[in-house]
């Protein structure tokens, strides 16, 4: 049974995963909701398990630059594919961030 309160969009963005300030990992986003994210490919330095808060930042390259986004989120599943995370501390800041991230779309390099 699915728990997602909200659609998931299929997104591959860079996404590193901080705790206190501290890198914890690298992956790249699966899948991302308003309600949470999926990470796979994830580089873990640190444990994280189940419940831990966590700071997502999102590398999205617009052009020839790089726009970051944070986002706090707790950890609702680990296993061997990936990272199951659930945003919180919403505000109309977050909200416009998580609007952004959705509407991305990465740019094909031209060959």
């Amino acid at each position: 049974m699915d728990n997602r309160w909200s659609n998931r969009k299929d997104l591959d963005i860079s996404v590193d995963i901080y705790q206190h300030g501290d890198k914890l990992a690298t992956g790249r986003s699966r899948d991302v909701g308003l309600g949470g994210a999926y990470l796979d490919s994830v580089q873990v330095n640190h444990n994280l398990s189940i419940d831990n808060q966590v700071e997502l930042v999102f590398h999205l390259v617009e052009g020839s630059s790089e726009v970051k986004y944070s986002l706090h989120a707790r950890v609702v599943r680990v296993d061997n594919d990936g990272i199951g995370l659930k945003f919180h501390d919403f505000d109309t800041g977050v909200f416009r961030s998580l609007q952004q991230i959705m509407a991305y779309k990465e740019v094909e390099a031209i060959h």
